[in-house]
């Protein structure tokens, strides 16, 4: 609901709260679809959204985006610091209506935004940004540093990473070590101080490292045959030319072999009945085992005692050899 005075708003109601407020309750807005140049939410509770959101740049984006005005982390995080929640908003948006930013809308500057981070340059551009890297580059590589120093020891440690065949915490600690080293070598050299002894040190602990030349390690480089043969088995490869023909010596040797085999088993009168005989010997232990094995069978032992004593008093021996005891 609007109301207006000569032709000019003077209030409207508010979108989320449903109060009606006066028009400088509202923040201005350059996106076309607001025909009053205000937008529709008042002041109070976008300030109340935001600090649900903390203010955070997805949330402030997408409130640019609505505006149509550019999203300038740098420039939001200034205002941010220094002004009430309540009015960060209002502040940030008014910096657009300034004839510096007449001709320029949101997507313009997320256009020339996603372009930069591509380019890996968000960090340099954004403040915050560059703090937060600064601050894990510091705990990484030292506070005695400078910017400069620690983007050389940050780039120089990677080229090691991608170059050299780097393993264990040993290896990793030798390469922080040769960076930290180069870095003072250029320092000294710069600056025009004795460097020999430094230089000693630097290329004794290169070669410990053995982060040499020849050791310069290549993914699309194999180092043995058996790493070649593996990656084209994984690939599918089979040898296309080989037609049985015997071409060298281990050819040679391998048919030798199987020929010897062949013979052996097929010329052999007697193999028919040894594999018979084997067959059989283990049937029949397989027979005794199971025979034996009482374990999981219920024994009745009296039942055994009593047919012990059954046929011993049954032996006509034995009956014999007690009568005569008992004359």
């Amino acid at each position: 609901m609007y109301e207006k005075k000569d032709g000019k708003l003077e209030s409207k109601t508010c979108s989320i709260c449903k109060r009606e407020r006066e028009a400088s309750s509202y923040i201005r807005s350059k996106s076309r679809f607001f025909s009053d140049g205000r937008l529709p939410i008042c002041k109070h509770c976008l300030g109340v959204m935001g600090e649900l959101e903390d203010f955070n740049w997805n949330f402030v984006d997408e409130y640019c985006r609505w505006v149509d005005i550019p999203f300038i982390p740098e420039k939001f995080e200034e205002i941010k610091e220094t002004n009430l929640r309540d009015d960060i908003l209002e502040i940030y948006t008014n910096l657009f209506f300034n004839e510096e930013y007449e001709k320029v809308d949101w997507s313009s500057y997320n256009d020339a935004y996603i372009e930069l981070k591509k380019e890996g340059g968000l960090k340099e551009v954004i403040p915050l940004m560059k703090e937060e890297e600064r601050r894990k580059l510091q705990e990484k590589w030292g506070f005695n540093y400078t910017d400069e120093e620690l983007r050389y020891l940050e780039t120089l440690y990677d080229g090691l990473l991608m170059t050299q065949n780097i393993s264990g915490a040993l290896q990793g600690d030798q390469a922080i070590k040769i960076c930290k080293i180069s870095c003072e070598l250029d320092r000294r050299i710069r600056e025009g101080e004795d460097f020999d002894k430094m230089l000693s040190s630097y290329d004794k602990l290169v070669k410990v490292a053995e982060f040499t030349p020849k050791n310069v390690k290549n993914a699309n480089d194999f180092e043995t045959i058996s790493e070649l043969v593996r990656w084209l088995e994984k690939r599918g490869f089979k040898n296309q030319y080989y037609d049985d023909v015997t071409r060298d010596v281990v050819d040679e040797t391998i048919k030798n072999i199987q020929n010897w085999t062949q013979r052996l088993y097929t010329n052999e009168s007697n193999i028919g009945d040894e594999i018979t005989q084997r067959i059989q010997s283990l049937q029949n232990i397989a027979q005794m085992e199971n025979y034996f094995d009482v374990g999981e069978k219920d024994v009745d032992f009296d039942e055994y005692e009593n047919e012990g004593f059954e046929s011993l008093f049954n032996n006509e021996d034995f009956i014999v050899e007690l009568e005569d005891k008992e004359n």
